[in-house]
Formats: structure tokens, sequence, C-alpha cells
């Protein structure tokens, strides 16, 4: 069948998860929120060509942004400009298929993290789980910030030492290098500092369980620097270093002078509760409407998912329960202190979650796994029970995921297409006059419309009021 060929090597898989995300990206008709277009293809296509509208958070006075998401697609647009690839099609498709590939890249690492923490049967079913999630097909491809953070935490979940920090014994170690892992949960952090609130727990727990009786012993001693704890300490500082370094100078690049983004996101948002302004939610949004509104019918799942493994039970009959038990638990702590964490903010959208998704694909393939074992004693009765748990998730998932996709908030899109198509009607050829001649007043919310590098070629210019 095509699934077990698909699952034969690592190669196959992800060639078929990168079909999939394009595939994805490409049937993506419509809106989500304005920064999906005002905070990253917009601001790139200023950078690339010169022209464009960049909003207050990009003003030097302001900085609260991070220069680094979308100086890749300024990198993209330069090449597509060298290329004579520099089209409207270009310009919002490129972006996009980009982040496809990055979300391949992230189901990939979620069916290597499953692997790792529960086996191979999990991590099939977690990547279909991701699959099948409506709110996954409909966010993961577009050019946010909070896509890219996704991506990045899901890299970094399959890079933690596990084995390291939730090991039934010492004697349990993994010998693999926690360079990689500190690498992108540091980036992660760098680009979205609201990651810090997931990453410095893991990071810390990280630590602790590296340090041991010998690292106390010698903290007098002037041995104590060559201790696996105080190697791994300078490995965090030397990347957390280098990451900072690297955003002050696209800082001073794309601000024109020495500031830490980071800084001014956090006083902006936490200190002044600027962020109000776009929005106040009571501090139950998240538990009474956010977290189930992009589960669906996988929410009962998570919570049985999240129960069956807590539970001191070894119901799947593994030797490595007791391991998989301390994951979970370090899991769930994670997810509810984050939730926590934001829940405390008035400004809270459902994008904001989206990192932690991952792990409701996880545990909800550990409760269908749970259901065929409790359910079925029988091998084949197991297999049919799997089945109908996922048909079920996929008729309740697929058409929220195809009404999202192409028909919710698509009237922006098709707007600048209709202007699009007007405008080279109208001015079939003498390009260069187009902003003395034409004029669009947007009576709605500020931002609804997709910014100009949506509308135009490189060749002229058009001003949206």
């Amino acid at each position: 069948m095509l699934a077990n060929y698909v699952f034969l090597s690592e190669s196959r898989l992800f060639s078929a998860l990168l079909v999939f995300r394009l595939l994805n990206a490409l049937l993506i008709q419509t809106t989500f929120v304005p920064d999906e277009f005002w905070q990253s293809i917009e601001v790139a296509h200023k950078w690339s060509f010169g022209y464009g509208t960049l909003t207050w958070e990009w003003w030097p006075e302001t900085a609260l942004r991070s220069p680094l998401h979308p100086l890749i697609f300024s990198v993209l647009y330069n090449l597509g400009s060298i290329l004579g690839l520099d089209s409207r099609t270009f310009v919002v498709l490129a972006p996009r298929l980009f982040h496809a590939v990055l979300a391949a890249a992230a189901d990939l690492h979620l069916y290597r993290f499953a692997v790792i923490v529960s086996g191979l049967e999990t991590a099939k079913l977690a990547l279909l789980h991701q699959a099948l999630n409506w709110f996954t097909f409909y966010c993961c491809p577009r050019t946010l910030a909070n896509c890219l953070e996704w991506c990045l935490t899901i890299i970094a979940l399959s890079h933690y030492p596990w084995l390291n920090v939730c090991g039934k014994s010492p004697s349990v170690r993994s010998n693999r290098s926690p360079i990689w892992f500190i690498f992108v949960a540091i980036g992660c952090v760098v680009l979205r500092p609201t990651a810090a609130v997931t990453w410095i727990p893991l990071c810390l727990l990280h630590l602790f369980r590296v340090l041991g009786k010998k690292d106390l012993k010698l903290a007098k001693s002037m041995n104590s620097i060559s201790s696996p704890f105080w190697k791994l300490l300078k490995t965090y500082c030397f990347v957390g270093i280098l990451w900072l370094a690297l955003s002050c100078l696209a800082d001073r690049w794309a601000f024109g002078r020495w500031t830490v983004d980071q800084w001014n996101f956090f006083r902006f948002n936490f200190l002044t509760g600027g962020s109000q302004a776009y929005g106040v939610h009571p501090w139950h949004w998240y538990l009474s409407q956010g977290i189930m509104a992009i589960l669906l019918t996988q929410t009962p799942l998570v919570l049985i998912g999240v129960l069956a493994d807590w539970s001191r039970t070894d119901w799947a009959n593994d030797q490595r329960f007791v391991f998989r038990r301390r994951v979970t638990i370090l899991l769930v702590f994670v997810s509810t202190w984050t939730v926590f964490c934001y829940s405390l903010l008035a400004h809270k959208e459902f994008r904001f979650l989206f990192p932690l998704l991952p792990l409701g694909a996880y545990f909800s393939a550990r409760a269908t796994l749970y259901v065929a074992h409790r359910f079925s004693s029988t091998a084949q009765g197991s297999v049919r029970l799997m089945r109908l748990v996922l048909i079920l998730i996929a008729v309740t998932h697929i058409p929220v995921a195809l009404y999202t996709c192409l028909i919710h908030q698509r009237g922006p899109i098709d707007t600048l297409s209709a202007l699009q198509k007007s405008i080279q009607h109208r001015f079939p050829t003498n390009r260069e006059i187009l902003s003395e001649n034409v004029s669009i007043l947007a009576l709605m919310p500020c931002h609804t419309l997709p910014p100009v590098s949506c509308i135009q070629g490189a060749s002229y210019v058009l001003n949206i009021q």
C-alpha cells in the first residue's frame, strides 16, 4: 500500500510531506490576519524593491519586530529579481511556498519526536493527526512569524535530550549532542520573544539534569569549568550570544540604529500593555474557546491521551512507560505554564497557541492507540478502531479546513485580484504614472486589505489609502 511505501524511509516520507504541504499552500485562497502580509512580505518587498508601506512597528523609533523573518523573504525577492521572476505571483507565492517547505520539515520532525518518546506506531498516528487538523492546514503555510515559531518548536522538540532529562535511570542516556536543540530553541526565542515562556523551563530542566553531585563538589575547585554542566552552560551562553549578536546586527541594518527588538517587544506587550489596542479577551479565553476551537474533535482525544499516559498503568505493555510518563508530565507542565502565562495578557489570538498544537497531535495519537488497545482484544479489531477514530477526525476537520482555506475571508484577496485586472486593463503600457492616476480608498478596519506588494509588479507603484 501507498502508506507502507511512504514510511519505508525518511526521504520518501519527507517527499510525500513536501508534496502535501505545497498543495496545502497553493490551496489557500483566503486571508487570516493582517500580519501575514504587513509584517512579512510587505516589509521584504520594501527592502527589496524600494517601495511599499511599513507599519508603525517597523519605524526606527519603535523597532518592535525582528527583521530576521522578513529578511528571508527579501533574499527570495532579490534572487527572483535577478532571475526575472519579480511578478505579483512570485511576490505572493514564493514566501508561502517557502513556508510550505518549512511545514514539511516540521511534520517530519514531529514524526521523529514521537518515535523517540513513544515509538513508531505513535509517530505515524501523530503525523496523521497533524495532517488532518484543520487549523494546522489553514495556518502553517502562511507567512506569519507564528508559523515559523511553530516549525522551530517542533524541530527543537525533536532534538531535545529526552532520554537525558526523562530517562528512568542515569544509565539511560543519549550520546546525541544537544547543540542543535540549543541553537534552534534560542533562535526561536530570538525570532518570537514570547517563545521564551515555553523554552526557559525546558532549558533549565536540561541544565539541572546534567548538574550532578560531582559538579557541586567541584564548584569551588579550578576543575569545575571542565565538568559536563559547565560545558553545557558555556554552550548555551555561546549560542545565545551568537543569536543576540546576529539579531542586533539585523536591527542595526533594518532600523538604522542600535537597538534590541526583543526588549522593545517585551516592553510594549508586557510592561505597557500596548497590545490591548488590538483587542481584549477574558482571562479564560484560551481555556473556554481558544484550545477547543483549534482542536475541535481532537479535544477529547488530547485529554484521553494525557490521562492514559499520566497513569501508572502500563496499558501498552511497553517497557518504556515510566520514561513516557515522565515525558507526558513534562509536556503537560510546559503546555499549562505557557497557556497560563499567555492568559495573563489581555490580548489573545488563536495563532498564539499554534506552536503548542503539535503536542495536541501527539496526545491524540496516544489516545487513538489507547482506545484501540482498551476496547479490542485482537490486532485486527485495534486497526479497525484506529481507522474509525481517524475517519471521525477527517470528517470533522477536513470540511472546516476547506471552508477556511477557500471561502472564509477571501474577500480581500478577490478585491486585489479585481483591482489588478482593472489596472492592467486601464493602463496596459504606461505603468510608470500609475501612482498619479490611481488611488484606492479602503473604508474598513486598518490593514484589512493586503498591502501593495500583493497587487503590483516591480515596474510600477500604487498607493492604497
